[in-house]
């Protein structure tokens, strides 16, 4: 793609309350019953991380999920597991799964389930050829939080809501960017790297309320070419008489995966045109 090309997008969302499970029993709990798909997204994420008894029957039970998100969230997490038991469950979501996304992502976690397992067994074309209509793979690459605001704890927020927002796309699956060529070797498709940085983080106080605003960039690269950035903004508002350091912290993240979902939405055809 010639030059490079900007998308910049503005949200203002209300401050709901998206807490986001740390250890096992909480996270199956919330894969199976909160009514926010971005805290099942989480929840399937932090079983595929910490691997708590009983994340496999939990995350099989996510593929079956409403949102597409949720259910590509749930495969990529059992690919992590690495456990064989689920590729049972895999092979028949993949049968009936409508979305050729998640189906895609079913796909890459059966491939990293069977090299974590050492099977060499072949895979048949099915299994190896992706659906025509998945274009691109999206590898998330670097997140960073030049704010200074909580650290490491607001990069991750950073990195989980891009990484749900990239789920969701159209067209795309997500792979490890660890092994991103190699993924691509084998799917004869293009990789395309998210870089991901919280440029900005204010806080204010207007009218008895708490406003903060988020700005976050992303770079897109192919390979180690520079193909373009897509900027988002959000600000969430809460009330200042009512403000705990939690319902600060849950307005902060509520305003990055704000700004997360500004700067992606609608960003599927310039990623496309970035991977050719």
């Amino acid at each position: 793609m010639a030059g490079s090309w900007l998308l910049a997008l503005a949200l203002v969302t209300s401050a709901g309350a998206v807490a986001q499970a740390d250890d096992g029993p909480s996270a199956m709990r919330e894969l199976a019953s909160s009514g926010d798909f971005r805290v099942r997204v989480n929840a399937a994420l932090v079983l595929g991380r910490m691997k708590p008894e009983g994340a496999v029957d939990a995350l099989e039970h996510g593929l079956s999920d409403a949102h597409p998100a949720v259910r590509a969230a749930s495969a990529e997490a059992l690919g992590a597991l690495g456990d064989p038991a689920a590729l049972p469950a895999l092979g028949q979501r993949s049968a009936i799964e409508t979305s050729t996304s998640v189906k895609a992502q079913i796909r890459v976690a059966m491939d990293a389930v069977r090299a974590r397992d050492g099977s060499t067994e072949a895979q048949s074309d099915a299994a190896r050829t992706p659906p025509s209509e998945v274009r691109y793979m999206i590898a998330l690459g670097a997140m960073h939080n030049a704010t200074g605001v909580r650290g490491d704890d607001l990069c991750q927020v950073l990195s989980n809501a891009a990484r749900a927002r990239s789920l969701a796309m159209p067209g795309a699956t997500v792979v490890d960017d660890a092994h991103p060529r190699k993924a691509a070797g084998r799917r004869r498709i293009p990789v395309i790297t998210l870089d991901g940085n919280l440029a900005q983080i204010v806080e204010s106080n207007v009218g008895g309320s708490v406003q903060v605003h988020v700005r976050v960039d992303f770079t897109v690269r192919r390979d180690q070419t520079l193909k373009g950035t897509v900027s988002g903004a959000a600000t969430t508002f809460g009330t200042a008489a009512t403000m705990t350091p939690e319902a600060r912290q849950r307005l902060q993240d509520d305003a990055v995966e704000g700004a997360v979902q500004s700067a992606l939405r609608g960003a599927e055809q310039g990623l496309i045109v970035a991977a050719r």
